[in-house]
């Protein structure tokens, strides 16, 4: 498929330079008047960084991971075709994991020697596969999963607000424009909807609003009446979505087949633009959930597509004009894009630090301070203290002539419960 082709297109280092990397592994080389240490994945004479993305390309979360792939790969070539870092380029590995947890361990191991750490692991329940093993060995997990569990841990870095931070912020938008009004949540059974649900239970000790009903879903599920039916027969007015894009329209559907319409509000990871046509865009094929999707509130932490207001907007737009022409406005692109500034900063500091080896890539991390991401998302804070990279939340609606479907209605805001929520170790 042609999103899949253009992710894996100038995306796969050479596997001879990876292998070359990594019988380099802890040696040295002068660079910019000092010394670098060296480590798996790195090539010291050649200044090549070899990085591994583990993300699905395929099956049921495909829509997320392909142009997540595709946003950082294209970063990192434009960064190298602009100088790369202090001289160095950065190559990227890309597997498919299926969002599959046995699939991401088994891809994780293969590709570990050839790498200097993870660029990219997408999903709650694939990530946490490979934590431990990443933790014992000093990998450092470019986190894709913004469960916040995995803010406290040192070796993932996470961008973006995490899932239970933006349920609580949701919510309490909904008791500001909706005071009174009856609330349910269907999530996720696993790590992504406990999160979510994490949230929304401290929005509602925070602003005790009328919690009629909670349901949830396996990822594996292909029918989802039993939820719509939940969430109706509750009484449901605003019903939060912690899912995926499958599951989100499946729900919808099946809600709107039993007459239901009730307010949507849908986890950033549940919305994609392919919900609504089948290429994406505002010409494509409209789906069969596309006029019940019209009006659904979607999460976010990311500035709206083409809006040049936004300092970084300009050559994030030449960054996708010149390695993904034919990308649609997609909010998973501009994540990927993120995850890559951040990491290129992380490398930055720790070529600035002498230090490519993983434990001296971790620190660089542990570190960092502040990253400025130009706007297109919130900035963020890495630190040894850990903890969530920020707290802020955007509220859109999905808007048929909008770029990408989607309007702002809520610029980033953090509300008290957001503020308060604690993430233990």
């Amino acid at each position: 498929m042609d999103r899949t082709t253009r992710v894996r297109t100038g995306v796969v280092a050479t596997v001879a330079a990876a292998t070359v990397a990594a019988c380099g592994t802890g040696g040295s080389s002068s660079s910019s008047g000092g010394s670098i240490t060296g480590g798996p994945g790195v090539n010291v004479s050649s200044k090549t960084i070899t990085l591994g993305v583990l993300t699905p390309l395929s099956g049921v979360a495909a829509v997320i991971g392909a142009p997540l792939a595709a946003g950082q790969a294209d970063y990192f070539k434009w960064l190298d075709a602009n100088g790369g870092i202090d001289g160095w380029k950065v190559n990227v590995t890309t597997e498919d994991t299926k969002y599959d947890p046995q699939t991401e361990v088994q891809e994780y191991n293969q590709i570990l020697p050839n790498v200097l750490f993870i660029g990219q692991s997408l999903g709650s329940p694939t990530t946490q596969a490979i934590e431990s093993l990443a933790t014992s060995g000093n990998v450092l997990i470019g986190t894709a999963a913004q469960d916040s569990a995995f803010v406290v841990k040192s070796v993932n870095a996470v961008i973006g607000t995490p899932y239970a931070v933006d349920v609580a912020n949701a919510m309490y938008y909904v008791t500001q424009h909706a005071s009174g009004a009856k609330i349910g949540i269907v999530y996720q059974n696993d790590a992504y909807g406990q999160d979510g649900l994490k949230g929304y239970d401290a929005a509602k000790q925070a602003y005790n609003f009328d919690d009629v009903g909670q349901a949830t879903y396996n990822v594996t599920d292909t029918s989802f009446t039993s939820q719509a039916l939940a969430m109706k027969n509750d009484g449901a007015q605003y019903v939060m979505l912690t899912a995926i894009p499958s599951a989100a329209a499946g729900i919808i559907g099946a809600a709107a087949v039993i007459g239901y319409h009730p307010q949507w509000i849908l986890q950033g990871p549940a919305w994609s633009e392919f919900l609504m046509t089948s290429t994406g865009v505002a010409s494509g094929t409209k789906t069969p959930v596309y006029p019940v999707m019209l009006g659904a509130w979607v999460l976010g932490y990311e500035a709206a597509w083409g809006d040049n207001s936004v300092a970084g907007m300009s050559q994030f737009l030449q960054v996708q004009q010149q390695y993904s022409p034919n990308q649609v406005p997609d909010g998973y692109y501009m994540y990927g894009y993120c995850l890559a500034l951040m990491e290129k900063d992380v490398l930055q500091k720790a070529i600035s630090n002498g230090d490519l080896s993983r434990q001296g890539v971790l620190n660089a991390k542990l570190n960092l301070g502040t990253v400025d991401f130009g706007g297109l998302i919130p900035t963020a804070d890495y630190t040894p203290q850990l903890g969530p990279a920020d707290r802020e939340t955007g509220i859109y609606q999905v808007d048929g002539s909008s770029a990408g479907f989607l309007k702002q209605i809520q610029p980033f805001f953090e509300s008290s419960a957001a503020q308060s929520l604690t993430f233990g170790s």
